[in-house]
């Protein structure tokens, strides 16, 4: 029977995985959409593609998103040296994957529609995901200036951040916000993804991680 370290490592290994594949599946699905729900291709907002035929994709989408989001800031808390940048991050994107639930859980209303109760949980979503999508990876990269296992991603995590902030800065305010504000989507959740996949390179550490322990805590 393996060992508490032995099942941590595992843990760790399978969340670093889980934290790939959900915004892979996610990108994924939403290509598909722009295929099958082409008149939705048009708008700002790919939320939109939940109204159509096909929109149980995109709530799988947001779903699997959100798996791999809370997948990274679980292995985050157990791999990253405890600071309060490094907690920030951690919480901000514990809001996200919380954000991103509630907009898989309730489609937007369309456009000139009467506000429904589906509208309004998906409109706290986006409030909740927006902000907190945009700040993690700054705060993060601070955070991974602290930790020698995650400092060589810090400027890759700055470059992703500073460009998704761009496009959607630049998608509110109407410079081709239909292609800037998917791409911004996009890069969070590449980020997200090969934020996971750094770890998943760290397999053959498994030894040096188990003598580890825990990250060390140190506030400063």
């Amino acid at each position: 029977m393996p060992g508490a370290a032995a099942r941590g490592t595992n843990a760790l290994i399978w969340a670093a995985r889980l934290a790939v594949a959900g915004p892979l599946l996610c990108i994924t699905l939403v290509a598909l959409l722009h295929v099958l729900e082409p008149g939705v291709n048009d708008s700002d907002a790919v939320s939109e593609y939940a109204l159509g035929d096909f929109g149980w994709l995109m709530n799988i989408a947001f779903f699997s998103g959100a798996a791999g989001i809370g997948a990274l800031a679980f292995v985050l808390h157990r791999s990253l040296a405890r600071s309060k940048t490094a907690v920030a991050g951690i919480v901000l994107l514990s809001i996200a994957a919380v954000a991103w639930v509630l907009l898989g859980a309730g489609n937007i209303d369309p456009e000139g529609a009467d506000a429904t109760t589906h509208g309004l949980i998906h409109g706290i979503g986006f409030f909740l995901g927006l902000p907190t999508r945009l700040a993690a990876p700054f705060v993060l990269a601070a955070a991974f200036r602290r930790d020698e296992r995650w400092a060589g991603h810090r400027r890759l995590t700055l470059a992703l951040g500073v460009a998704a902030l761009v496009a959607e800065v630049a998608g509110f305010s109407d410079l081709a916000s239909v292609v800037t504000l998917r791409l911004s989507l996009g890069l969070w959740l590449v980020w997200i993804a090969l934020t996971g996949a750094r770890v998943l390179s760290w397999r053959h550490l498994t030894a040096s991680i188990r003598a580890s322990g825990p990250a060390t805590r140190s506030y400063g």
